[in-house]
């Protein structure tokens, strides 16, 4: 009977959140087709200030990733290619040559074909890529070896397009006549290839365009291979209006997702109902997907950074670790918060939560311009970076409760074991310099946490001095263990004060409890505001 009542009382208050959202939820970002337009081609003509007269830029999109056997993944288009030409579709490669003469965007594209449509859907025309991408030239994919081999002869026998015999004489005549100073900055060795190359050796990514860099690299093609990779770093690493009204409308479905999770996420439940409301709230409002595996943990499983098992009941005394978060049109939003499962925090889950809190409040103060993020990883942590301030404020608090004997060593990454910030954008982990001073339009987490792992004490090494640390601990481990908490929210950075976009979803400890009674109570219309 117990059950039933608590999958009763759930429905009833879903369907007061289902009608409030669908009234009052705000609708997606309205922007032009001319301001879409502008918006891609402003970011290819920086692009091609930074690749210079004498370079090229190859673009690849996506390769389809198998599932298993001839299931595919659904497909995601590689982001920067999306980037700069606002295109989903599979097959497509972006160039583009700043030194032509007139011509400088090339799309190659797969021509429509009536019996691929038929199992997998309608191709874009040459109408609609131009439409689309606003670049002007598109040409059929076959030919782009033929192009590639017209702009630099030498690297004919390693293009991974290869080019198709009997070409159009006349075309290539009028490739030549257009990329002339190209052409001869191959002749003279001088020409710069941009490919996106990641820096680890076997990317899972861009397998393509290191087979290609590796095979020029063998021979005498007149060309340096360079990595396109930084120029996207900083280009995407401060946001357009653009972009910060699409991070806006991922942040704004994914918190009526955690209004939603507040009211049902009730004992009993089951972590994988909490996801499911996360998901299905992501699909009705029209997101593309997640923008990465839903982790939700209750007990033990908030202990573990990246767990998305999400199969565990949910215990009446225990707290529910949550970090999902939507995409919307290539931009993610990364949000994280820690509840009570029934409605109230304990004392011992107040202490850890509190300092958590703390901790991310003087972060978040910490986001303005000329600061830096700093990383978990630095050889020295900035005492007022983003990092710093909440390392400084976990250390305190752990010290309080025991968790660790000293301020002045590393014994707190026992219990905060990761950075507290990262880049967010078209990557959950975004691309972008981690030394680069904070400037209006960035956009990063702010997300520190304490992990008390149950067998935290018994993986440490059993040297003298950490016998001694897990001595002195101890009485406080045993009294926390089993505990984990994170809030984690996104940042704008701007001239003044930070901007906290996910700011709306309650996170003090008091305004948790409020909402979650509120909610569960069915009064929505007070708790969403």
């Amino acid at each position: 009977m117990q059950e039933v009542a608590i999958v009763i009382r759930s429905f009833v208050v879903l369907v007061f959140l289902a009608f409030q959202f669908l009234q009052t939820a705000p609708p997606a970002p309205q922007l032009s087709e001319a301001e879409r337009l502008k918006e891609l081609a402003g970011r290819r003509q920086e692009v091609q200030k930074r690749i210079g007269d004498r370079g090229v830029l190859v673009l690849f999109s996506t390769e389809p990733r198998v599932y298993t056997n001839d299931v595919d993944y659904p497909y995601r288009q590689e982001n920067n290619l999306y980037y700069l030409t606002g295109i989903k579709q599979a097959g497509v490669t972006l160039v583009m040559v700043p030194g032509a003469k007139t011509a400088r965007e090339y799309l190659f594209a797969p021509p429509r074909d009536p019996r691929l449509e038929t199992w997998y859907g309608k191709m874009m025309s040459v109408d609609e890529l131009k439409a689309r991408s606003g670049v002007q030239t598109v040409i059929d994919s076959k030919y782009l070896g033929n192009f590639l081999a017209t702009i630099a002869p030498r690297a004919a026998e390693v293009l991974p397009e290869k080019p198709v015999p009997n070409p159009d004489e006349k075309q290539r005549s009028a490739w030549r006549e257009e990329f002339q100073s190209v052409i001869d900055a191959a002749r003279g060795d001088k020409l710069d290839l941009y490919l996106l190359i990641p820096f680890e050796k076997d990317s899972r990514e861009y397998r393509k365009e290191q087979a290609f860099a590796s095979a020029l690299g063998s021979t005498a093609a007149g060309i340096t291979v360079r990595n396109a990779a930084p120029i996207f770093g900083e280009l995407r690493l401060r946001k357009s209006e653009w972009e910060i009204k699409l991070l806006k409308q991922a942040v704004d479905i994914t918190s009526e997702a955690f209004h939603r999770v507040y009211s049902m996420a009730t004992p009993g439940v089951h972590e994988y109902e909490v996801q499911a409301e996360f998901e299905y709230t992501f699909r009705r409002r029209n997101a593309d997907n997640w923008g990465y595996p839903c982790i939700v943990g209750g007990g033990e499983n908030a202990t573990t950074l990246h767990y998305i098992t999400n199969q565990e009941r949910l215990a009446d005394s225990s707290l529910l670790l949550m970090d999902c978060a939507s995409e919307y049109d290539h931009y993610s939003a990364d949000i994280t918060r820690t509840i009570p499962v029934n409605g109230k925090f304990n004392p011992r889950q107040a202490d850890i939560y509190r300092i958590v809190y703390d901790a991310q409040e003087a972060s978040i103060k910490a986001v303005r311009t000329g600061n830096v993020v700093s990383r978990r990883t630095d050889p020295k942590i900035v005492p007022t970076s983003v990092h710093g301030r909440s390392v400084d404020v976990i250390k305190e608090g752990l010290l309080r409760l025991g968790l660790i004997t000293s301020k002045d060593n590393e014994e707190y990454r026992i219990w905060f074991m990761h950075g507290t910030s990262h880049w967010l954008g078209m990557n959950v982990h975004d691309v972008g310099d981690y030394s680069t001073p904070l400037a209006p339009g960035m956009v990063l987490t702010v997300e520190p946490g304490i992990y008390i792992r149950p067998d935290a004490l018994d993986v440490l090494p059993s040297t003298p001095e950490m016998e001694k640390f897990k001595q002195a601990v101890r009485p406080a481990f045993e009294k926390y263990k089993g505990i984990g908490v994170r809030i984690e929210d996104d940042v704008l950075v701007t001239s003044g004060d930070p901007i906290n976009l996910s700011g709306g979803i309650p996170r003090k400890l008091e305004d948790v409890e409020a909402a979650m009674a509120r909610l569960r109570k069915g009064e929505v219309r007070s708790a969403s505001k």
